[in-house]
């Protein structure tokens, strides 16, 4: 139905919007006027994803924190539910995973970015004790926030929210139950029947995609492209690399969620990579998704 992303500096004042705005929602479902569906309001949050602070101290133990959570959005997102991710959900990259994953499950979504000045930040985090972040992670995430923006699809429709101001319910109210529903991406579109052994060819795809790559930055570490093999693409495709060493286990991670997402389509209507199952067109489709995640596309 709807993806709620929250967004903002740790300490912001994030985890008491989102209980604002599901009492909110959980009111306005069941008021004696509303006629629409019957929905849940669910908040994922680090916590209900037992992932803890500590996570946050270091990007190997923060990638299978963003994991779990994702998986448990993903979990969420159904037809009669409103899910209300309430994390950091700092890196852009990590907001269009979200993003699409709802328009897979056809749900509206919205961003609300809770704005408070570092020094508020500070002062609320001082204030919490023994569930803080250790000050140099603190800090690290208020350094690296990569603030929602109006003008990328992802972050839209966009709700910026003072720390001191009431939040705009009824405007984020109308957003999740009349604003449009985007179709899937151009890597996900919809497909009516899938094939047999499908998930073979995924998999399949996806494995030998990733050990020609490795094998790849193993011979030229420093490349910042990819040419892909002919197959499992149908054509000459080239991979656009991000400004870092790309290892294996970001690559095993990576390939379970596009994996996950396909699987999750197959399951509810048969939304495939690029419209089909086929080999050539898993790889394009799974192309997309890591040049789309690592912001490299052309």
């Amino acid at each position: 139905m709807a993806l709620i992303t929250i967004s903002g500096y740790p300490c912001s004042g994030k985890s008491t919007r989102a209980e604002q705005l599901g009492k909110y929602f959980q009111k306005r479902l069941s008021e004696p006027g509303y006629d629409g569906p019957q929905l849940e309001v669910v908040i994922i949050s680090d916590e209900s994803s037992h992932v803890p602070r500590t996570t946050y101290d270091s990007s190997a133990q923060e990638k299978p924190g963003r994991a779990s959570l994702f998986s448990n959005i993903n979990r969420s997102l159904a037809s009669d539910t409103i899910t209300i991710v309430d994390s950091a959900n700092y890196i852009k990259g990590f907001r269009y995973q979200m993003y699409c994953a709802a328009r897979e499950a056809h749900a509206r979504v919205a961003t609300v970015h809770v704005i408070a000045p570092p020094e508020k930040c500070r002062e609320w985090h001082e204030k919490r004790g023994g569930c803080s972040y250790k000050p140099a992670t603190f800090e690290n995430l208020i350094m690296r926030y990569e603030e929602p923006s109006s003008m990328v699809r992802w972050d839209s429709p966009l709700f910026s929210l003072p720390w001191d101001e009431d939040p705009p319910f009824k405007d984020i109210w109308n957003a999740i139950i009349k604003g449009d529903k985007k179709p899937p991406t151009s890597a996900v579109l919809q497909r009516n029947k899938r094939p047999p052994n499908t998930l073979q060819v995924l998999t399949q795809t996806t494995s030998q995609i990733n050990a020609s790559l490795l094998s790849h930055l193993n011979s030229f570490p420093e490349s910042t492209t990819f040419p892909m093999p002919s197959p499992p693409a149908p054509s000459p495709q080239m991979l656009h690399l991000p400004p870092r060493r790309v290892n294996l286990s970001e690559l095993q991670r990576l390939k379970r969620q596009f994996e996950a997402v396909q699987t999750k389509a197959q399951a509810s209507g048969g939304v495939a990579a690029s419209g089909t199952w086929t080999e050539g067109d898993v790889a394009i489709g799974y192309v997309r998704f890591l040049e789309q995640v690592w912001e490299t596309g052309r």
